[in-house]
């Protein structure tokens, strides 16, 4: 089916206590083991991509790959841009078809954040797209963005209320809860007190960072206190490169690449199907596709 916008999915995953996966996809091969692994269980996703790869194929090619994948799929898919800091990149993913874009203002001081990303929602609400907008500092590495741990910094509640006052039909909001990108070094200290008192005011679905390394019981808390997306990429990028590899340790001998890219396909996909029952999006692809 075509590509969708992900905020009428994203309510629906949020009224229904269930998360969406959103996926980093790097290239052809890992947007079909995004989608085929949706595909198997039924259920809606979200294909997102960092400014990087962006910058890497070309914002019409990804949006032709992904849209073409979209096509031949059954279950609802969104091509979301993910953490650009650049209203330029916005824009060309807006002109390439993209469903979706974020607006990452979070290393801004709270004003210029909120004046950038009032400015981007216009921009998606003219193109009839969705917006995430960010605040907060979420630790770890994510694309070239870098948060060391005393930088990090949890989203301010008062902040957060006012930030989407004057944009209520923001797709996602994605408040710093305690998450981080990347593989954890401990255990995730997340602010559920937090996150609790932001979705009993804030109806707007609420984005999961840092999703790689968290615990079954972590996801279901943060998606049952209105989480409707959840982040994968550290994984996903691991599971691509461990795909080529963990062939190449037991056929070292073998010339043939295509074997390679589908030990790749496979290992990804298994790892959205995980996910997928975790987060209980499982079977859902109808109904979030009728929201």
């Amino acid at each position: 089916m075509p590509l969708l916008p992900m905020g009428p999915m994203l309510r629906h995953a949020r009224a229904n206590r269930y998360g969406i996966a959103a996926y980093n996809m790097i290239d052809f091969n890992s947007a079909r083991a995004i989608i085929d692994g949706a595909t198997a269980l039924d259920a809606p996703m979200i294909v997102q991509v960092s400014v990087k790869t962006v910058k890497h194929w070309g914002a019409k090619h990804v949006a032709t790959w992904v849209r073409m994948l979209a096509n031949d799929a059954p279950v609802p898919v969104a091509l979301h841009l993910d953490h650009c800091t650049d209203v330029d990149v916005i824009r060309r993913c807006i002109d390439a078809g993209w469903t979706s874009v974020m607006f990452d203002g979070s290393a801004l001081p709270f004003a210029e954040n909120l004046a950038t990303s009032q400015q981007v929602y216009a921009l998606t609400e003219a193109a009839g797209i969705g917006l995430e907008a960010e605040i907060g500092a979420i630790g770890g590495v994510e694309d070239d963005k870098v948060v060391n741990d005393d930088q990090s910094r949890l989203a301010n509640f008062d902040e957060c209320v006012a930030f989407v006052r004057d944009m209520p039909n923001l797709a996602v909001f994605a408040p710093a809860i305690g998450t981080a990108h990347g593989f954890y070094k401990g255990e995730a200290k997340i602010a559920y007190d937090l996150l609790d008192r932001i979705t009993q005011t804030i109806s707007i679905p609420i984005a999961l960072h840092g999703g790689t390394g968290l615990t079954e019981e972590q996801f279901h808390r943060c998606i049952a206190l209105g989480c409707g997306k959840v982040n994968i990429s550290t994984m996903h990028k691991s599971l691509f490169i461990d795909g080529f590899i963990n062939l190449r340790a037991e056929k070292p001998k073998m010339a043939e690449p295509l074997p390679f890219i589908d030990a790749q396909h496979a290992a990804m996909k298994a790892d959205v199907m995980q996910c997928i029952r975790i987060f209980g999006s499982d079977g859902r692809a109808q109904a979030a596709l009728a929201a």
